[in-house]
């Protein structure tokens, strides 16, 4: 069974840009350093693939700076 990635405990996302404004979510990460290593694979196997890493804060954390 697949279970559903919770973003608000996995802040780190690698995102695909298509276009300047549009990006696609790839993979969600608890830490930093797994989605460093999962970059690294992605650009030695998808060398174009336009690939970075973000961080999106907890929805908690967006509520209170609004």
């Amino acid at each position: 069974m697949i279970k559903p990635v919770i973003a608000q405990n996995h802040p780190w996302v690698i995102v695909k840009t298509v276009v300047i404004t549009q990006s696609h979510t790839v993979a969600r990460f608890a830490n930093r350093q797994d989605a460093d290593d999962h970059l690294r694979f992605l650009r030695r196997t998808i060398p174009n693939g336009g690939f970075e890493i973000m961080f999106e804060p907890p929805d908690d954390v967006k509520d209170i700076e609004e």
